[in-house]
């Protein structure tokens, strides 16, 4: 697993899960976690708070509507609902060995079934 990209997904899943703004991925972790998506639709659920509606280039969203309630609910947000294309994932970490999730940082005790989407 290359570190550039261990770096940015490390990065993402940690300081992001704290509200920390973290950079778009470069070109090079774009193309690495290019072979992490579906290449179909997929109807994704988010948890809206006011501490994420404003998340940037890239969005944690989940294929479990009950996971993006918990989001939602604990700040009195709402829940969305969206399809999207392969080409808007960039990580979808339902497709990760354990041994990738842990190498990613995606080491969380509750697997809530992540989506990372290219809001760009």
């Amino acid at each position: 697993m290359p570190s550039y990209v261990t770096e940015w997904t490390d990065k993402y899943f940690h300081q992001s899960a704290f509200d920390v703004p973290v950079n778009y991925p470069n070109k090079k972790v774009l193309k690495f976690l290019a072979s992490f998506s579906k290449p179909k639709k997929v109807r994704l659920f988010r948890g809206i708070n006011k501490y994420n509606k404003d998340n940037g280039a890239v969005a944690s969203w989940t294929y479990n509507r009950q996971i993006a309630e918990g989001y939602a609910k604990d700040v009195g947000g709402k829940i969305i609902e969206k399809e999207f294309l392969f080409n808007q994932i960039l990580l979808d970490t339902t497709l990760l060995t354990k041994k990738e999730k842990q190498q990613f940082g995606y080491d969380y005790k509750i697997d809530d079934k992540e989506v990372l989407i290219l809001e760009i």
